[in-house]
């Protein structure tokens, strides 16, 4: 048996399931009589089992697990999303899934994926809510879609010669070649003007989240800007360099962009929190977030030793089995106060973090409401769980809720609809300003809730700015998430 408590609390469970003997011995269903294949059979199985033992909402889904059959339930997939926890009609958990691709994930995750490079969101076009476009957000750095010359603002209007629709958005992302039609939307009358037509092929990149950063002169005043997309692990020895550069300049003020950051590892979180936060508050080790787990995870945890749930400020992080040696000591900025820019995909570790700081330090929250996923994840594999792997389940894995957590005051900001703006603001990707830039709409608020004073603009031309019915952003697979490492789950102290 595996040593580590990862595993343990599984065989200490002793479900045993039907991985082992018994389970046959007792099926009233031969293998030649059951409706599902190996493959099916088993991952019911998989899931079975880690959802009873991690789950954060075990208890309330307990006769729903029974669903997962492994004799006749031949969609496991659908079935772990149909009885995840929800009241009434509504989802409470929206983010559990299994997966029979597991390594296309965790490859997403730490940013490495065959895109195209863009980010969009997508927007109806006109009253009747059938067709839409799509507005490039953002574009990573030597990826197709930057080596085409696109850019935040671009508009998509159609994909492969036809209308872009609900039942056809995805093909923007999952395709392999595209041919896009593009247009950009006018600064006089603000309707669409077709500018060109691109052809992309997908290419396996790193699609970098640290998407812009620079520092702003604002009265006297070093104000630093910092454009983040996903809290993965490649970013994290970047941001140290990031947020040292800052702390050199005497930077006091920081506009941090988190409205198209859906979430990732919480380590990262832990990094970057250690920079942005009082000096002293990290010297201190006070606390910057607490899980809470279910009764019977919360039990072993016990029986084993961990009585703290707490997740600490510190400086020093190392996590060998994640390559993964760090230290913040001399990175921490000496801010005085953070502006976050939040929107409907601020989600997971991104409200988190803000929420972990709020205790200690000035948050002032401009946008629009967040996305309000409060729970914590654990990816787990087949091989995290049994000793002997079935190898038709070799390739699944399991993104799974086990906690909810809250900051040193015992609260979660975002819990349970999301971060509210103190100032209300409206994000306009399909105007022409690029991220960093002093007019980009949300960034200005920013600065001018700072104390930048810009020219007055014609209320005529503000007036007209359109706002358009938006779509949530596509489903990336680090949408909603805050993820533990497997070291952190089992090295909580």
């Amino acid at each position: 048996m595996k040593s580590r408590f990862i595993f343990s609390v599984l065989f200490w469970g002793c479900i045993c399931s039907f991985f082992f003997s018994c389970s046959d011995e007792n099926s009233l269903i031969t293998e030649d009589e059951r409706l599902t294949t190996d493959e099916q059979y088993h991952a019911n199985i998989f899931a079975s089992d880690v959802l009873n033992i991690y789950y954060y909402w075990n208890e309330e889904i307990a006769a729903d697990i029974a669903k997962l059959d492994p004799e006749t339930n031949t969609d496991p997939i659908a079935t772990v999303n149909e009885i995840r926890y929800h009241g009434g009609e509504s989802y409470i958990d929206k983010w559990t899934m299994l997966t029979d691709n597991m390594s296309s994930i965790e490859n997403a995750i730490q940013g490495v994926d065959t895109s195209f490079g863009y980010e969009l969101a997508f927007y109806y076009l006109g009253d009747d809510y059938t067709n839409l476009y799509g507005v490039v957000v953002y574009v990573y750095s030597n990826s197709p879609a930057d080596k085409a010359g696109m850019r935040r603002g671009d508009i998509i209007y159609a994909l492969n010669g036809a209308s872009i629709t609900e039942d056809n958005y995805m093909d923007l992302y999952d395709l392999s070649q595209v041919q896009l039609s593009i247009a950009r939307m006018s600064d006089v009358d603000f309707t669409l003007k077709p500018v060109s037509e691109i052809t992309l092929q997908a290419e396996e990149i790193y699609e970098n989240p640290i998407l812009c950063h620079q520092i702003f002169d604002v009265n006297g005043k070093k104000v630093a800007y910092l454009a983040y997309s996903s809290f993965d692990l490649k970013s994290i020895e970047p941001l140290i360099e990031i947020c040292k550069n800052f702390k050199a300049e005497g930077v006091k003020d920081l506009i941090l962009d988190l409205r198209y950051n859906s979430g990732g590892y919480v380590i990262t979180e832990k990094i970057l929190a250690s920079m942005l936060s009082p000096q002293d508050v990290v010297t201190a080790r006070k606390v910057l977030s607490s899980e809470s787990y279910n009764k019977l995870l919360t039990e072993e945890y016990r029986k084993q030793g961990y009585t703290d749930f707490n997740t600490y400020f510190e400086t020093e992080y190392n996590y060998p089995e994640n390559s993964l040696n760090v230290s913040t000591k001399d990175a921490n900025i000496g801010l005085e106060h953070i502006y976050a820019l939040i929107g409907p995909n601020t989600a997971s570790a991104s409200e988190s973090i803000l929420g972990g700081l709020m205790p200690y330090m000035k948050v002032t929250l401009i946008g629009t409401q967040s996305a309000g996923k409060y729970c914590t994840g654990l990816m787990l594999k087949p091989e995290d769980v049994y000793e002997e792997v079935p190898p038709e389940i070799s390739k699944w894995g399991i993104y799974v809720m086990i906690s909810i957590y809250k900051n040193a005051l015992g609260e979660t900001p975002c819990m349970p609809d999301g971060l509210t703006p103190d100032i209300v603001a409206y994000d306009s990707p399909y105007r022409l300003e690029q991220l960093g830039d002093e007019n980009e709409v949300l960034l200005k608020v920013a600065l001018q809730t700072i104390g930048k004073v810009y020219p007055e603009e014609s209320a005529l031309r503000t007036s007209a700015i359109p706002r358009m019915k938006a779509m949530p952003l596509h489903n990336k697979a680090n949408f909603g998430k805050r993820i533990l490492l497997k070291s952190q789950l089992r090295n909580l102290q």
